[in-house]
Order: C-alpha cells, then structure tokens, then sequence
C-alpha cells in the first residue's frame, strides 16, 4: 500500500441521504482518485456509466478498474459494480493498490448491526470514515455512530428541498456530536443540479452552486489532512 495514500469509507445507515452522489462530486475534486463502487446495486456505477459491462468488482477487483472520462479532461478512476461483494477480498485489493493517492469507497446503507458487520474491512483500512445523515430524525438517530479510535467527518446532506428551520435544528443537534467526539462536520446544501446527475448529464456537475461547491471543498481539506 502507498504509505500516503488516503482511504475514505463513506457510511450511511439510510438510503436516500445522499452519499453516493457525495462521493461522486468528492471524487472529482480530489482526482485524480479512485472511487470503489462497493454497493450491490452499482448506484454510482450507474450514476456515471450507466450498465457498465463486466468484469465488476464483486468478480474481479482488479478488472473492474476503469477511466472515467468526464467533463474538462477531470481524471476519474472508478471500480465498477453490481451484485454482492466480498469486502474482506476488496479491502486486500485496496491495500495492494500503490497507484492512486485518493481511494473513496462508496457502501451501501448499512440498515442493520449484520450488514455493519459485513463491511468492517472496509472500515479496517479506512483512513477517514465520512458518516453522511440528512437533516430528519430518522437519519439522526441511526446514523450518527461511532466509530472508535478512527477519524471521522461527519456530512450533514441535504438531498432535497426541506424547510430552513429544520435544517439549521438538525445542524446544531449533529454539529455538537462532532465537536463532542472530536469529529470534523460539514454542512452541504441541496444542490438541484446533483439531482439530475445520469452519465447523459455529467456536465451538470460544473453547474454547482458556489455553496455546494464550498462544502465539498471543505471535505475534500478535512479528508487530505488526515
């Protein structure tokens, strides 16, 4: 493994928060990067390459690599998915990667203490695990975790349109666990292009709002500086 070479997990006990679509737009201010498709469903495989033809990475790790072309010449390198991986076989692969300086490893919604237990590889070789909720009580209460002695940022999402009150609420509830547990925090807005994003509409990922795009960048500084 590149011993400076940065492991993101993202986790989410929720669907529908937003993660993977975070994990997209992270990707691409941190590339040159490599984002895992680890989820059975393939959503961010999905999102940028539509039915991408195998080998994938619940087959052959080493095969599901492959270059994403995107907007403006961007350099994306995506492990490409669909049906159930083997996380322990996944996070060896991550560890024997020495190419990339980045690796962003997109999970599915961990619903339950079984599917959590699954995927603890992937959170073994984590540098950082970024836990996203969403401004409503369900996503707060399953979703703020801890995770040990590991660093953590947590990403309070805003997916879709939702009252300013309720936002800024779940901000001051989710800002304090952060600051109590010595997690770094981020507030992203909603941000209307991101939902449009298919491997059609790419290019809406240059049309973000400044906010967004200062949200994801305050990420992209609380993950390099690990």
């Amino acid at each position: 493994m590149n011993r400076d070479m940065i492991v993101v997990t993202f986790s989410g006990s929720k669907g529908g928060v937003g993660k993977t679509t975070l994990a997209i737009a992270l990707s691409i201010v941190l590339s040159p990067s490599l984002l895992v498709d680890a989820s059975s469903e393939g959503g961010a495989t999905s999102y940028l390459l539509g039915d991408a033809p195998p080998p994938y990475l619940s087959q052959d790790p080493a095969g599901s690599l492959r270059r994403v072309e995107l907007f403006d010449g961007v350099p994306l390198f995506m492990a490409v998915n669909r049906g159930a991986i083997d996380p322990g076989r996944v996070a060896e692969f991550v560890r024997g990667l020495n190419e990339f300086d980045i690796i962003i490893i997109d999970l599915p919604a961990l619903t339950d203490i079984e599917t959590m237990r699954r995927y603890l590889p992937l959170f073994y070789i984590a540098d950082t695990i970024l836990s996203v909720v969403e401004p409503t009580q369900p996503s707060i209460l399953t979703g703020l975790k801890r995770f040990g002695e590991k660093r953590v940022v947590v990403a309070l999402n805003v997916p879709r349109p939702l009252p300013g009150v309720a936002v800024d609420t779940y901000r001051r509830i989710v800002e304090s666990f952060a600051r109590r547990h010595g997690y770094g925090f981020v507030l992203v807005p909603y941000e209307p292009a991101i939902t449009r994003l298919s491997p059609a509409t790419v290019n809406v990922l240059n049309y973000t709002s400044p906010s967004f795009d200062k949200a994801i960048a305050s990420l992209a500084r609380l993950i390099k500086n690990k």
